[in-house]
């Protein structure tokens, strides 16, 4: 219940590093990734268990599909996929709360919430692919350094 509230600029990085991995690492990285993530949440929140893994796999399902209609590796397919996403998200996890017999009121205030969520977790998206792609780049440049001073 503590899920449930109205925070208009609220970005979901969870999701946005979900895409990262599935351009990245591909399916299995990142699939490996929505699992664990679900799986940590449940043990760690007070919630039904398996809510959050049968969430986060919905959305690495939901991401493989929206990856073969629109560029992930694309700036506006980045933008459109994970705002997608992130709309899917709570509006699954809200269905999921009411299946489950939770008392939720969701009115316009909430789906207004949920839709600005979403764009602000796409726009801020390639931003955040951007800084993890120079952090590689960093990473992987500083351990092709150390080998080559082994050598």
């Amino acid at each position: 219940m503590n899920h449930i509230t109205l925070s208009f600029f609220d970005v979901d990085l969870v999701i946005i590093i979900l895409a990262y991995l599935l351009v990245s690492y591909g399916e299995t990285g990142a699939g490996i990734f929505a699992v664990s993530q679900g799986l940590l949440i449940d043990i760690l929140s007070v919630g039904q268990l398996g809510l959050f893994t049968l969430l986060y796999l919905t959305l690495f399902l939901a991401f493989i599909l929206g990856s073969r209609l629109f560029d992930l590796h694309s700036q506006r397919g980045q933008i459109l996929i994970i705002s997608l996403a992130v709309f899917l998200k709570e509006i699954l996890f809200i269905t999921l709360l009411k299946t489950l017999s939770l008392e939720i009121i969701v009115s316009f205030s909430v789906f207004f919430a949920f839709a600005t969520s979403a764009i602000f977790s796409g726009l801020i998206g390639p931003f955040i692919f951007y800084l993890f792609n120079h952090l590689n780049q960093f990473y992987m440049g500083r351990l092709r350094g150390i080998s080559d001073e082994r050598i």
